[in-house]
């Protein structure tokens, strides 16, 4: 049965479905050096494939949900959260550039988690990130991840298997910084992260 979109609020900042008029915001997004360095975004990405891509992900679909943040009507970022069978799915997210650093996505992903756990009755979300993007982990960090393994081969990126960052949280448990920032943000840094070679069920 297909996930419906349901819209989320807190605050100024609502989840809902995208529509076309953010066609020019995912564009943009798209073509920006930090999203094509830590993401699998298309390089020769066009306004087209934006157009596309919001009439793929506008719709229920049977293995995601995915919303758009919405400020003032204006198209922040995408928040998705994907099914992946047997209670567990696992959140991906980008941030429109005019929008980074407001926290705004920590709060769309506190939104999503409240929603799987609750509605949806999922029992554990996990995160994957290229190693060394440390802003993608603050955002999950905020909301009670812990530290990340590191994981041999976990990730595709363009064409490779590279290691990845990973982490996940369950049902239940605090939704609040296991650690300080600073000390989390020195270990990242330092490569200080415990390698495991368990690939998790969300393995790209």
């Amino acid at each position: 049965m297909p996930f419906e979109i349901p819209e989320l609020r807190d605050g100024g900042l609502l989840l809902r479905a995208h529509t076309e008029a953010d066609a020019d915001a995912v564009y943009a997004r798209s073509i920006d050096p930090l999203t094509i360095e830590w993401t699998t975004v298309p390089l020769e990405y066009t306004h087209q494939m934006a157009l596309d891509f919001i009439a793929t992900v506008a719709r229920p679909r049977r293995d995601m949900i995915v919303w758009a943040l919405d400020v003032d009507g204006a198209c922040a970022g995408t928040l998705d959260l994907r099914w992946h069978g047997a209670g567990v799915g696992s959140l991906g997210f980008a941030t429109s550039p005019a929008f980074r650093g407001q926290g705004l996505m920590s709060r769309a992903v506190g939104l999503a988690l409240d929603h799987a756990f609750g509605p949806l009755g999922w029992q554990e979300v996990g995160w994957s990130a290229n190693p060394g993007n440390v802003g993608s982990y603050k955002t999950v960090w905020r909301n009670g991840f812990p530290l990340p393994v590191l994981v041999p081969g976990l990730i595709s990126h363009r064409g490779s298997r590279i290691d990845g960052w990973t982490s996940s949280i369950t049902a239940g448990s605090p939704r609040s910084p296991r650690l300080p920032w600073e000390q989390a943000q020195e270990l990242l840094l330092d490569n200080a992260l415990e390698p495991s070679p368990a690939r998790p069920p969300w393995a790209g």
